[in-house]
């Protein structure tokens, strides 16, 4: 027996944008990895929006079209595509799971992440998630742990791809997120090394930017801001009444560093791109600051950029003197054979995320993360046109000798049979129906005890994983009802707000609406709040389907430090005593507190806080708590007006509490 494999077509790259399409196919040689196939077309307007397909019929046809001109062999076997979705479409998460964790074990925990997390319903999600080994380290606890990176985009998009897919004839392969791919290009271009240090990679595409942090291959933070090259030709086309394809021909000649240019309207151009980049890389500068509030004061070695903004003049020289990096424009193409003519030096930093989705993962210097968002088979059947076969057996007569002996043997023989059914339909089939009916009934109750122990099984998880987060919520004590209270009050008028995600040591606000100053405004006021501080405007993004006019938003913030398990550390005066039940003068301070409590309840908030406890780590660190008894006497601000270490009476009790109260009294508006 031979068994014959079906014969599977070349893997190519397929980048898909609102500026081109482009596809490209590499090729091992003897001389070492080729690009062998390339060929680019510009996208008709409006048929890819925010880096997503909006019309499968007309891109469906482009991918076929650019299969045919690039020469990529697709009559024996259809090609096999990788693409690139836009990292805005794709929700991502790092989780840090103890090291060894058994594989169940890990899948609900992601899993559980993922519901918590994802902003839409986890049945309309593709996931899946990958750990990263290179992140390894020791908690302060001893425990070692890993961080699992978690992606999930919506079947909705996975299925717009599949259709462009069937209509170009060629079956599609690994869907990749835009930033991964920069990351795998990098390490295969040799830009990454195992040295522990800190890269951020700035990839400027048509429609968004990807700013990502990068160790050891791993992506450590990663963010996209609505900010682009097409945001870069609209302004542009705005100030010199242009057209937008007009405006973006004419990025290559615009210089924006260094000397202004003699022609006029290349040099508003260029004060145009340069206002556009400084917004572009203050979004980088804020990216950086917020990763050292979570991670200490780290150094980045090199930004190294990419994407079609690349093909601006000395972009490098201008973003590395905003942000004081040394900052590289890449060579994704620098260790492949590749025709000088087929791809100008100028466009090769576009194509940094194509030739990462065509790389294979294992192949890299460096190991890379592998995330595969098409998993699953899209959510409507494409198979038509069944045939039905019919055969037809003609028994043609025939006379012969034997005939009427063989008409006597056939009588006798129906009468066997017809004895033989008697039997059966009276007797024996009844008997067997009627067991054949006990056992059904003795089945469907097994299946309904069954179905009892399955929904008590699915309680019971559901249960722990509530116990789970409850006992996150007990364990850590973060004052998000206090937080929710002050999201309401910093709310303008005419916002909508659908959801809030509470997560960590930050909270992050979504929703509507039709003026984008209400959303600068309700940034403000939430970094401005007693509890919450680094407020800013993550996303925004226009409702093109529904009502242009309205502005989706996300708005992250973040804890104030020291804000803990007491909301009421914020906001009101109080008084802070650090103490332990062992400790006897601490007993000796408590009456004094309960009267003390009587007489202020209304305007001093008291709270007890044990030295021994760890939760209470921080508030001891930052009022600099070395003994005890230790009292913090707070003004309603959160500014330390007085301190009293061990116990000396109760007249520099008292004496400090006159002090807070009369400073809260003073701030209070009269």
């Amino acid at each position: 027996m031979f068994a014959f494999r079906k014969k599977k077509g070349p893997t190519v790259g397929l980048d898909i944008n609102s500026g081109s399409l482009t596809i490209v196919q590499l090729s091992e040689s003897k001389m070492g990895l080729e690009l062998v196939r390339y060929a680019s077309q510009p996208t008709p307007p409006n048929v890819v929006r925010e880096g997503l397909i909006a019309d499968s019929e007309i891109v469906g046809s482009m991918v076929a079209e650019l299969v045919l001109q690039a020469g990529i062999p697709s009559r024996s076997a259809p090609p096999t595509v990788n693409v690139v979705v836009p990292g805005q479409s794709v929700v991502t998460k790092l989780v840090p799971v103890p090291t060894g964790m058994p594989p169940e074990e890990l899948e609900d925990v992601v899993t559980q992440e993922a519901i918590n997390h994802v902003p839409f319903p986890i049945q309309e999600a593709n996931l899946d998630w990958a750990i990263m080994p290179a992140t390894e380290r020791t908690d302060a606890d001893g425990v070692r742990r890993v961080e699992v990176i978690l992606a999930a985009i919506q079947k909705t998009i996975v299925d717009s791809y599949w259709r462009t897919a069937e209509i170009a004839g060629v079956q599609l392969g690994r869907m990749d997120v835009s930033y991964l791919a920069v990351i795998r290009s990098l390490s295969r271009a040799g830009y990454l090394a195992l040295d522990d240090k800190l890269i951020m990679s700035v990839n400027i595409r048509h429609d968004a930017t990807d700013i990502n942090l990068v160790r050891n291959g791993m992506p450590l933070f990663s963010r996209s801001v609505l900010l682009g090259v097409e945001t870069l030709g609209e302004a542009i086309a705005r100030s010199l009444d242009v057209s937008l394809d007009e405006s973006l021909s004419m990025l290559p000649q615009v210089s924006i560093f260094g000397s202004p240019a003699q022609d006029a309207r290349l040099a508003q151009a260029a004060q145009v791109a340069r206002t556009v980049l400084g917004d572009i890389t203050d979004e980088v500068a804020r990216s950086l600051e917020f990763y050292k509030s979570q991670a200490g004061d780290v150094v980045v070695e090199q930004v190294l950029l990419c994407g079609a903004g690349c093909e601006l003049s000395q972009l490098n020289e201008f973003i590395a003197n905003r942000l004081n990096i040394q900052t590289q424009v890449v060579d994704p193409l620098r260790n492949i054979l590749v025709e000088a003519a087929l791809i100008p030096p100028e466009k090769r930093a576009t194509h940094t995320m194509i030739l990462g989705a065509v790389t294979n993962p294992g192949s890299t210097v460096v190991p890379t993360v592998d995330l595969e968002l098409n998993k699953e088979l899209p959510a409507t059947s494409a198979v038509e046109g069944l045939e039905e076969h019919r055969t037809q057996r003609v028994i043609s007569e025939v006379q012969t000798p034997w005939f009427m002996p063989a008409i006597s043997s056939g009588v006798g023989l129906v009468l066997v049979v017809a004895g033989l059914w008697a039997y059966f339909s009276q007797y024996d089939v009844p008997k067997k129906q009627n067991e054949l009916a006990q056992l059904e009934t003795d089945i469907e109750l097994g299946k309904r005890q069954l179905k009892n122990m399955s929904n008590l099984k699915e309680d019971n998880e559901l249960l722990t994983r509530k116990k789970k987060v409850l006992d996150i919520i007990v364990n850590q004590g973060r004052p998000w009802s206090y937080v929710l209270q002050i999201i309401r009050q910093c709310t303008p008028p005419g916002l909508q707000v659908r959801k809030v995600v509470l997560s960590g040591n930050s909270v992050t606000v979504e929703g509507s609406a039709i003026d984008f100053t209400k959303v600068s405004h309700l940034a403000i006021n939430l970094g401005g709040s007693p509890i919450l501080t680094d407020s800013t405007v993550e996303w925004t993004k226009r409702q093109m389907s529904t009502d242009p006019r309205v502005i989706d938003f996300g708005v992250t913030a973040r804890l104030r430090p020291g804000v803990g398990a007491h909301p009421s550390l914020a906001g009101k005066a109080q008084v802070l005593d650090f103490s332990a039940d062992w400790c006897e003068p601490c007993r000796q301070v408590k009456p004094i507190i309960e009267e003390a409590k009587q007489k202020y309840a209304d305007k001093v908030e008291f709270v007890v806080l044990n030295a021994d406890d760890q939760a209470n780590k921080s508030l001891l660190a930052k009022y600099q708590v070395k003994s005890i008894p230790t009292l913090c006497f707070i003004d309603d601000k959160g500014n330390l007006v007085d301190k009293l270490v061990g116990f000396n009476g109760a007249q520099p009790i008292w004496v400090a509490l006159e002090k807070v109260v009369q400073v809260a009294q003073l701030a209070t508006p009269k």
